[in-house]
């Protein structure tokens, strides 16, 4: 792609219509990151944001292909998030299993969006993305969040 190309992510900047997607700096779903990131790119993101990790890279990057061999004109801008310290964004769920009772009805896989936390056993870590959104529903407080070291 030119710079400025009318169809770019420089042009669309510089327009005001600038579209960012977000992949989450704590996913590592490899297959679900690839089919997104095709899709942000035939919707017309300009920029994917995505983990530093080289598999997730490689992963967009044949999303981003898919797209360009299937009607996007231009290719999207990609972003590798690091973090600072403590952000929320990379963060994982984190619990020991064999602490949840056998009769726990386990609301935190039904709140869990990426069906990180299966019927039984642990958290599917490739899967979480660290929304926290089963921090607050676990009965006994036995989920933890814990910072991802980059």
């Amino acid at each position: 792609m030119r710079p400025n190309q009318p169809d770019g992510p420089r042009h669309a900047l510089a327009a005001g219509r600038w579209v960012k997607w977000i992949g989450g700096a704590s996913n590592h779903d490899l297959a679900a990151l690839e089919d997104l990131a095709a899709l942000a790119a035939l919707a017309g993101a300009d920029c994917l944001d995505v983990a530093a990790d080289g598999a997730v890279v490689a992963a967009v990057r044949r999303g981003m292909d898919w797209a360009q061999q299937h009607g996007r004109p231009s290719r999207p801008w990609l972003m590798v998030s690091l973090s600072d310290g403590e952000d929320p964004h990379f963060r994982k769920a984190w619990f020991d299993p064999s602490r949840c009772p056998a009769d726990c009805p386990r609301p935190c896989a039904k709140v869990c969006p990426p069906l990180a936390i299966p019927a039984q056993g642990p958290v599917l870590a490739e899967r979480c993305y660290g929304c926290g959104r089963c921090l607050p529903v676990c009965p006994l407080g036995l989920i933890e969040e814990r910072s991802m070291a980059l």
